[in-house]
């Protein structure tokens, strides 16, 4: 079960609840985090159930709809929906929430493409590690530390490489199955969206050399939502742009938008 020990708590302050992707903890919203506690917000940042630094097979099997249902439940927790801003892979689960009325406001950075999407050309490279190993949807992966300096830390110095990918986890194939799934699935999908369903305020947020997620899946993902979301693209900002030099500038961005 996810807890919410927010940095501070009282009753006047808004929720926000942070939601990290794939291969992350909490921890790379470290300085989101602080940020917003310091504007006056109660801020959230758990990390997804078996992310431990350590290779944990518990992840084999697990879904999306796993990692729904447990931020399900730590909503009913909250005094009131909290406003969600969520990267990559959390995104869908942030979607998912906000479908279900669960949100205050969603801010979305680096959303990948959802189920019904052409991807971009250019995210096809991206995943073909992934797709490599033979019965992934069935084991655990991670990306090696060459490719994720290509595709997710190409706008770190080299130290800051090294750290971030220290930090990363391990994250189930079933996930990265999923995410990948975007057309001829039977059964439920969990990145399958219903775009009526999202009626709060929608942030999009993109970095112009993000290779993971790049700036062209923002117009794809407007074109679904009934509200259409508006949409920030950081041009010098990549994937990880939670850890990048000018992180600030983004969550003052955020800030803004959300007063």
């Amino acid at each position: 079960l996810l807890s919410c020990s927010f940095l501070s708590n009282a009753q006047e302050r808004k929720n926000i609840l942070f939601i990290h992707g794939a291969w992350s903890t909490g921890d790379v919203w470290e300085n989101f985090e602080k940020h917003f506690d310091a504007l006056g917000y109660n801020t959230c940042a758990p990390t997804m159930r078996y992310h431990t630094s350590n290779r944990n097979d518990s992840l084999i099997g697990i879904s999306i709809f796993d990692y729904i249902s447990d931020l399900k439940n730590l909503i009913k927790t909250m005094d009131s929906p909290p406003i969600v801003i969520a990267h990559s892979m959390g995104c869908i689960v942030g979607q998912k929430l906000a479908e279900a009325n669960a949100t205050d406001k969603l801010i979305l950075i680096g959303a990948p493409v959802n189920y019904g999407m052409m991807p971009p050309k250019d995210t096809i490279n991206p995943v073909k590690w992934v797709t490599s190993i033979k019965g992934f949807k069935n084991k655990i992966v991670k990306p090696s530390f060459e490719h994720a300096k290509l595709v997710l830390f190409n706008n770190l110095d080299s130290i800051q490489q090294i750290i971030e990918y220290e930090n990363l986890t391990y994250e189930s194939g079933q996930v990265m199955k999923e995410m990948i799934w975007i057309k001829n699935v039977f059964g439920k999908k969990p990145n399958k969206i219903d775009y009526d369903n999202i009626t709060v305020p929608t942030l999009l947020i993109y970095g112009g050399k993000d290779v993971a997620a790049p700036k062209g899946i923002a117009e794809k993902l407007i074109k679904e939502f009934e509200v259409k979301p508006d949409l920030k693209v950081f041009e010098n900002n990549a994937h990880w742009m939670m850890k990048e030099q000018n992180w600030k500038e983004i969550a003052l961005y955020i800030n803004e938008w959300i007063e």
